[in-house]
């Protein structure tokens, strides 16, 4: 192993891990609060990419205006699909449906509205050159993610571990039963944590999206790369994000960078498997 090749898997592993952590947070939040897995996640990342097209590229609003407008209409879709399932839907398993089928719908909608598999380019935030860190290029976008990531995943870490309606959260998630007895309203908690859910992926999609395409299915990889980290460290364990995540992108990069076919995506689902099979409760327990 030369110092170039160990440089590069250890530099990507830190950047591709704490964006990994900003997909997957807030996918493990909502479960870990309503014991629900967001289906719809990965196309709320979809539509804010989209929602900045619209506004940017079409409307010709400024792009400062343009993020914030889609980071609040992501809100707006996630949250009618969510509320409205959550008031309709029998049980968990229609619950779970309807929000995959809804997934599939916004992926049409937008095929047809915006024109089909043709990727579109979005302005982005942050720098699209690249800088040289131990001699390896990585581009500043993916450096800059990755610092709001940490930034983020700590002060939600430290909201919910010491500040008030962190304790609330906390209870509602343990026993909602037992929080709804002392007058917690886990609805309303449920609802909070689903907003703040998909303000973060929107964010992750803000962020990212600018140095790729948007496409109608550009949903399927952050989906997968939420629920591969959340099996990994655990279904609802917010503390095990971060090491799930590096975990992840070590090992798809150390075979990315080791093999002359790329083979990631495949380690990843191997990856779950492999934790389903012999730790099912993931690293968190």
């Amino acid at each position: 192993m030369n110092y170039e090749f160990f440089m590069s898997l250890i530099i990507y592993t830190l950047v591709y891990g704490l964006n990994y952590s900003l997909i997957a947070l807030g996918f493990t939040l909502v479960f870990g609060v309503s014991k629900l897995l967001n289906l719809l996640y990965g196309s709320l990342y979809m539509s804010a990419a989209y929602m900045i097209y619209l506004f940017n590229t079409l409307l010709h609003l400024n792009l400062g205006f343009s993020i914030v407008f889609s980071l609040l209409s992501t809100v707006v879709i996630g949250l009618a699909f969510f509320i409205f399932y959550a008031r309709f839907a029998r049980d968990q398993m229609s619950f779970l449906i309807s929000m995959f089928l809804s997934a599939l719908l916004l992926q049409y909608v937008y095929s047809y509205f915006f024109g089909g598999q043709s990727g579109l380019a979005i302005a982005g935030p942050l720098p699209s050159s690249s800088l040289s860190l131990a001699g390896v290029s990585v581009p500043e976008s993916f450096v800059a993610t990755s610092l709001i990531s940490l930034v983020l995943i700590s002060a939600l870490w430290v909201w919910i571990e010491k500040s008030g309606y962190g304790k609330e959260v906390r209870a509602a998630a343990n026993d909602p039963e037992v929080a709804q007895a002392f007058g917690i309203d886990t609805m309303k908690i449920a609802i909070v944590i689903f907003i703040i859910s998909t303000l973060l992926i929107a964010l992750a999609s803000v962020l990212l999206v600018p140095s790729s395409v948007v496409t109608p299915t550009m949903w399927l990889d952050p989906f997968v790369s939420a629920f591969a980290v959340s099996i990994v460290a655990g279904l609802g364990r917010f503390k095990w994000v971060i090491p799930a995540a590096f975990i992840l992108s070590f090992s798809q990069l150390l075979v990315q960078l080791s093999l002359p076919y790329n083979l990631s995506d495949i380690v990843g689902f191997l990856i779950m498997i492999g934790v389903l099979i012999a730790k099912p409760s993931g690293l968190g327990g």
